[in-house]
């Protein structure tokens, strides 16, 4: 993927990444939302997503030629699914971009100007993330922009990150194969927390961070959760971005129907978590540490604090409280 998207010039976003395609720090990496690119493409690759972009809002230009390469490029399993296709290639990606990269005929001086183009679209793009964070470095409750960040300058280089959902990629970037895991296709709600016992497993020697949101942690089973980390001597370090609502199924549903009913509600239902429980107080029950953070100066020290006691074999759990809108 990196020396094909290099060859050619090609900006790559990871839209509802699973895994690590492609390093954060690679020059035609533009981050992980593709609703401005689309709306302006004249041709869009994917690999293997059953969803490239959200059609509520964003289609391609008329004229836009769409080709899709995957095992099988149509999801013709998926009962309904509607995105435009000019060509599809049904093969492993690693198998096709090489054979595809041979087959394209492009100046070079066009390679060069695209090249330039995506060069300063990409420091723009770093620049807003980072008044982003600067804005949201104050902000009580904590922005999950925040927590990413202050997890990026925390974490070790090699850590293996499990997110389920709430951590926001563009400001905790990874770079190394198999460092990344998003949410599985096989399961829903409550996967992180059990998958990242399971990496700690496979990988014992690596820093496991596991980021969840209060929903997801709920379902995870945390007293299960907790005891298997003690029992299996499992020192992963749970981070609980925690905003008492479901917030993966208010974006869901406000993506889907931004001027619903739901959108003019001041307590759309179905979402507010009321009187949640001491996260933190969980884990600390099965012999972890555990800290509840609300104060975002608090923070980078806190997330030292959690991390020291999982290089010393302990799990450790920090229950973050963020702001309505993020989180699952």
């Amino acid at each position: 993927m990196g020396e094909f998207a290099e060859r050619f010039a090609i900006p790559v976003v990871e839209h509802r990444q699973r895994h690590l395609s492609l390093s954060a720090d690679h020059p035609c990496h533009l981050g992980y939302d593709p609703t401005p690119f689309v709306k302006e493409a004249d041709a869009i690759l994917v690999i293997e997503s059953d969803v490239p972009w959200v059609p509520s809002r964003v289609q391609p230009p008329g004229g836009c030629r769409v080709i899709h390469i995957g095992i099988d490029p149509l999801f013709s399993r998926y009962p309904i699914r509607g995105f435009p296709c000019d060509v599809a290639i049904a093969g492993l990606p690693r198998l096709v971009l090489p054979k595809l990269g041979a087959a394209l005929k492009v100046a070079e001086a066009e390679i060069a100007a695209r090249r330039g183009a995506l060069a300063e679209r990409r420091s723009a793009q770093r620049a807003g993330w980072r008044e982003l964070r600067e804005e949201m470095a104050a902000q009580t409750p904590i922005h999950p922009a925040w927590v990413s960040h202050c997890l990026s300058k925390a974490r070790a280089k090699d850590a293996i990150l499990v997110n389920e959902y709430t951590l926001l990629n563009e400001h905790c970037g990874s770079t190394d194969p198999g460092g990344y895991f998003g949410s599985s296709p096989a399961a829903g709600l409550g996967w992180g927390a059990g998958a990242a016992l399971g990496v700690k497993l496979a990988k014992p020697e690596r820093q496991v961070i596991a980021i969840l949101g209060d929903g997801s942690h709920i379902f995870s089973n945390p007293v299960a959760v907790h005891h298997a980390a003690t029992m299996h001597k499992l020192p992963v370090l749970t981070i609980v971005i925690n905003n008492a609502m479901w917030g993966a199924v208010r974006r869901a549903t406000l993506g889907m129907y931004p001027d619903g009913e739901a959108a003019r509600s001041n307590k759309p239902p179905l979402i507010d978590l009321d009187d949640l429980p001491a996260f933190e107080t969980i884990c600390v029950a099965a012999g972890g540490y555990g800290e509840r953070v609300e104060d975002p100066k608090e923070l980078p020290a806190a997330m030292r604090r959690a991390l020291n006691a999982v290089d010393g074999g302990q799990q450790a759990l920090l229950n973050v409280i963020s702001r309505g809108g993020a989180g699952g």
